[in-house]
């Protein structure tokens, strides 16, 4: 089935070749196709950005595996808050002392 869908982006892609050039020179050029995020094959027009159905699902699990999540610091923490105030009241004791 690989094989096939492989056979057809060649077909797809020596078609557009030949009928580019038959073309006139005011037609923009064919973009070259967008590479699968997940595997690094060329992109499927019915799964883009990915270039099947399997790869989408990988990326949608990396998802809610969290795989993808931008680390951050909860601004209601207050460790930090105190691990802060705690060094700041350390050195203005130090300066007291001398």
């Amino acid at each position: 089935m690989m094989s096939d869908i492989k056979q057809n982006q060649q077909s797809e892609m020596a078609e557009s070749a030949a009928g580019s050039a038959a073309g006139s020179a005011a037609e923009p050029a064919a973009k070259p196709l967008p590479k699968c995020p997940t595997c690094g094959a060329p992109a499927d027009a019915k799964a883009r950005p990915f270039c099947s159905s399997r790869c989408a699902d990988i990326d949608l699990g990396n998802w809610f595996q969290g795989k993808y999540a931008i680390p951050a610091v909860d601004a209601a923490d207050d460790t930090i808050i105190e691990a802060l105030l705690a060094g700041d009241t350390a050195s203005m004791q130090d300066e007291d002392d001398r």
